[in-house]
C-alpha cells in the first residue's frame, strides 16, 4: 500500500503544479488551453480524492498503541 501511495501522492503534485501552470497561460492569453486545463483539472481531482482516501484509509487501519501503566 505505501508504494502506491508514493506514487499518488507524486502524481498529484504533479497534477496540482500543471493546474497552475496552465492558469496561468490561460490568464496571460493563451485561451487553446483552456480545454486541457479542464481535463487535467477532473483529473487532479480524481487522483486527490483517490489518495485522499487511501491515505486516510491507511492511517486509520494501524493498529493502536497501548498505553503501557
Amino acid at each position: 500500500m505505501k508504494p502506491l501511495l508514493i506514487i499518488l501522492g507524486t502524481l498529484s503534485a504533479i497534477l496540482i503544479v500543471t493546474q497552475v501552470a496552465l492558469g496561468l497561460l490561460i490568464r496571460s492569453g493563451q485561451a487553446s488551453y483552456a480545454k486541457s486545463h479542464f481535463h487535467s483539472g477532473m483529473l487532479m481531482a480524481v487522483v486527490t480524492l483517490v489518495y485522499v482516501v487511501l491515505s486516510l484509509t491507511s492511517i486509520l487501519s494501524k493498529p493502536r498503541r497501548e498505553v503501557a501503566s
